[in-house]
């Protein structure tokens, strides 16, 4: 179902369509930075066990990439790194975000994990050096152009935003066709957290080549092995997070997958924009949603309505498929 406006304020904004990109926010972390890093992986371009410091010498953190991935490296969850980008702009933002978020304290890794921006942030830069391009070029070269994602790209898209979501009315103006993370923003705007806009073919293209993947028909670059090893291991103990996903919460009434979604072998992941994916790799099947729910704003009662509305969509699809 296809239905709303890309944006309400201020002025009303063109229908909804097949072709209209969202900000799919940390959706981002495993349909771009996961992903390139499962194909170097394949093609051992890049070792899961790789210290951090292999790739980023000066990184606060002692841990490794699967560390990152996994969200186990002891990296903070948020700074508000664009305050300062924003006060006096860098003659590379993307290399002072990419500073800024590896010199910040650690904890020891593989102790616990923390749902951290800052750690993906040193991720796309790691991902960088070990396929020798720019993050962009790496997820239009090892994923997007493989897997067949045609509307799928890291932005700006054109400060007119015709053909894309907007998202927060704020000191920004309207913001659309332009990354909401204000730390992507303000730092470069193509970072291994956030920063891909897709449509909901190219979003459901990408879960199918997952799902494919895993059943043993490898899709695109990926190889059922290492997608496999992603999707299973997780980096510290106790944890519902493996290398670049998420796993739902089995308490009744926590996940944003919904109480009816299967838990054994299911991964997804929230973006917080409003957007979701998540796959039921057994049953081969998967949920994808993409809203705008940081339009206006993102204050009021939106975090709980999007919670509320996923848990809803995912319930009634299990539902509806049986």
């Amino acid at each position: 179902m296809i239905r709303g406006r890309t944006q309400a304020v201020p002025v009303v904004g063109e229908r909804v369509d097949a072709t209209t990109r969202f900000d799919v926010a940390s959706l981002t972390k495993p349909m771009a930075t996961a992903a390139i890093a499962m194909v170097l992986v394949a093609e051992r371009r890049l070792e899961l066990d790789d210290p951090v410091r292999r790739w980023l010498p000066h990184a606060a953190t002692t841990g490794t990439v699967a560390q990152l991935l996994g969200h186990a490296a002891g990296c903070a969850a948020h700074v508000e790194f664009f305050r300062a980008l924003r006060a006096a702009p860098p003659a590379d933002p993307r290399g002072e975000l990419v500073e800024r978020a590896a010199a910040h304290p650690t904890t020891a890794p593989g102790v616990a994990t923390i749902y951290s921006d800052l750690g993906y942030i040193q991720l796309g830069a790691v991902l960088e050096r070990a396929a020798g391009m720019p993050l962009e070029q790496a997820f239009r070269a090892l994923v997007a152009e493989p897997l067949g994602l045609a509307g799928a790209t890291y932005g700006p898209l054109g400060r007119d935003g015709v053909g894309v979501v907007a998202t927060e009315l704020d000191e920004r103006g309207v913001v659309a066709g332009r990354v909401h993370d204000e730390n992507a923003y303000y730092g470069g705007e193509v970072c291994g957290h956030a920063g891909v806009f897709a449509t909901i073919d190219d979003v459901s293209r990408f879960a199918r080549a997952i799902v494919a993947t895993l059943a043993g028909a490898p899709a695109g670059r990926f190889t059922t092995d290492v997608v496999t090893r992603f999707v299973t291991t997780a980096a510290a103990p106790a944890t519902s997070w493996r290398l670049g996903w998420d796993t739902p919460s089995a308490t009744p009434g926590v996940s944003h997958a919904g109480d009816r979604w299967p838990r054994a072998h299911a991964i997804g992941h929230l973006g917080f924009t409003g957007t979701s994916i998540w796959l039921d790799p057994p049953n081969r099947r998967w949920v994808t949603l993409l809203t705008n729910r940081v339009h206006p704003t993102r204050g009021g009662t939106s975090a709980e309505g999007i919670k509320g509305l996923r848990r809803f969509v995912n319930d009634t699809a299990t539902a509806m498929l049986g």
